[in-house]
């Protein structure tokens, strides 16, 4: 009988840039949402319009560092700021004392920093906010989505997989 209590419950996380983990420096991370393209038509005879899946809308993701790091600073520049690898680490528990780690990769170009308000005896923030390419989300090791520019899977079956044939990119 599967346990009752809450599980997966997200009580810490890190980031990783480049390899470079971020443990202590990142204060928070949104993960990119992965959302349907919805696309309204309405054909002769139908009383009503319907929606439509057209694909999928552009991923972004954000971060907050409290450090002033030059080396992450650095990563946006429009010569060498092109395909970053990021990584966002969590650590899950659940209440009938299970551990889990999930794992957000992505490829990622930074589009935006903010270094905010300077203010004296106050905690300075950066933000970033980077345009996603691919992701993947994975849980205890088990893959439970991946995207590209091209597809999509998700929980281990490719999303249109004829679509790659019919286009001839395969």
């Amino acid at each position: 009988m599967a346990s009752r209590k809450p599980a997966f419950i997200m009580k810490n996380c890190s980031l990783s840039i480049e390899g470079d983990v971020r443990i202590g420096q990142c204060k928070q991370i949104t993960i990119p949402v992965l959302e349907r393209k919805m696309e309204e038509f309405r054909n002769n005879g139908m009383i009503k319009p319907r929606e439509v899946t057209m694909g999928y809308e552009v991923t972004r993701t954000t971060f907050t560092e409290t450090a002033f790091d030059p080396d992450v600073i650095s990563l946006f520049g429009l010569i060498n700021g092109h395909n970053r690898n990021i990584v966002a680490y969590g650590y899950l528990e659940s209440e009938d004392g299970r551990e889990h780690g999930a794992q957000y990769e992505m490829v990622a170009d930074f589009i935006k920093q903010d270094f905010g308000d300077w203010e004296a005896g106050e905690q300075a923030e950066a933000e970033y906010e980077l345009t996603v390419h691919s992701g993947r989300l994975v849980v205890d090791g088990r893959e439970l989505y991946a995207y590209d520019d091209l597809d999509v899977t998700i929980g281990g079956v490719r999303q249109q997989p004829f679509k790659a044939t019919a286009l001839r990119y395969v």
